[in-house]
């Protein structure tokens, strides 16, 4: 039995998830970094041999912390206060899309970022679970669609590999000049999205040949209207499945789940480590990781 930790850093605070092995035990949500730093500290006392992955929404490589041997890592003022308590632990920084090795290198060059390691954390967990229902590899082929407040992400796999992405999309909020009521501006933004979401499946299935569509909604909008408005949208022309349920408590943990899996991924041999394998395309040897995320 081993320890391991996910944490999702988040624009306005942090999640973590702390599981023995592949079970989560205890989910936290911390708005303040001196409360998420203390609770490290008590953790990392409390059990020394935890094993601890972080996410971002910063763009990056791999980073094996421990064997950062002081050498700076930039990630942002509140994320570098979390990072310094763990460089004695064996701990990582996970990588956002474009530095996985499954990204063609023309990919890398044509958007800021296709994705956050956040979101690869999502896919993780999401890959895990299918796993986990004997799903096979060269069945994971789909769009992986993260829906938010007037705003999107999308990601392609193939054979439950990364190959592209867009990062995220977002409504610009204020650009019309004239005096709007909210419920037609309202209709402006879902119109607007839905629009550039049409653009980007368009060129996306020209590319890729895929038609289905798993879908993760974090809209506020009650009732998942966001995730039922897209659905109904594109129903004639794409297949869509729900990203896999989580218990209610750990609603919004779905990151911090899988990066506690990659910790244990990157450690122990397992179905975490499967599909740390599959993603990441090398062995779970983390120094080797690192050497294949640097290429």
């Amino acid at each position: 039995m081993g320890m391991y930790m996910g944490i999702d850093c988040l624009p306005a605070g942090w999640r973590s998830c702390l599981a023995q092995d592949e079970t989560p035990l205890e989910w936290k949500h911390f708005q303040d970094v001196e409360t998420l730093q203390t609770y490290l500290r008590q953790a990392c006392s409390r059990y020394p041999e935890v094993r601890i992955a972080v996410a971002t929404p910063c763009e990056g490589r791999f980073v094996s912390l421990h064997q950062q041997c002081g050498v700076p890592v930039k990630v942002g003022k509140p994320c570098e206060d979390v990072l310094s308590i763990l460089l004695p632990q064996q701990s990582y920084l996970l990588p956002s899309i474009q530095y996985l090795p499954t990204i063609a290198a023309h990919r890398r060059v044509m958007r800021p970022g296709l994705g956050s390691s956040t979101t690869l954390c999502r896919i993780v967990y999401l890959l895990y679970q299918m796993r986990k229902q004997d799903a096979p590899w060269l069945e994971l082929t789909f769009y992986y669609l993260e829906l938010l407040d007037n705003a999107y992400r999308l990601a392609v796999l193939q054979h439950g590999q990364l190959v592209d992405g867009t990062g995220e999309w977002r409504v610009l909020l204020g650009a019309d000049d004239g005096e709007v009521d909210s419920q037609r501006r309202n209709g402006v933004e879902k119109q607007a999205l839905l629009e550039q979401l049409t653009r980007e499946l368009a060129a996306m299935l020209t590319i890729h040949h895929i038609e289905d569509i798993v879908v993760l909604d974090y809209a506020s909008q009650p009732a998942s209207s966001q995730k039922e408005m897209v659905i109904d949208h594109f129903a004639d022309r794409y297949r869509f499945f729900h990203y896999p349920p989580v218990a209610s408590e750990l609603r919004g943990f779905e990151a911090a789940q899988g990066a506690a899996l990659c910790a244990y991924g990157l450690s122990r041999p397992g179905l975490a480590a499967e599909v740390v394998r599959r993603l990441f395309a090398t062995t779970t040897n983390a120094e080797h990781l690192n050497d294949h995320c640097q290429q």
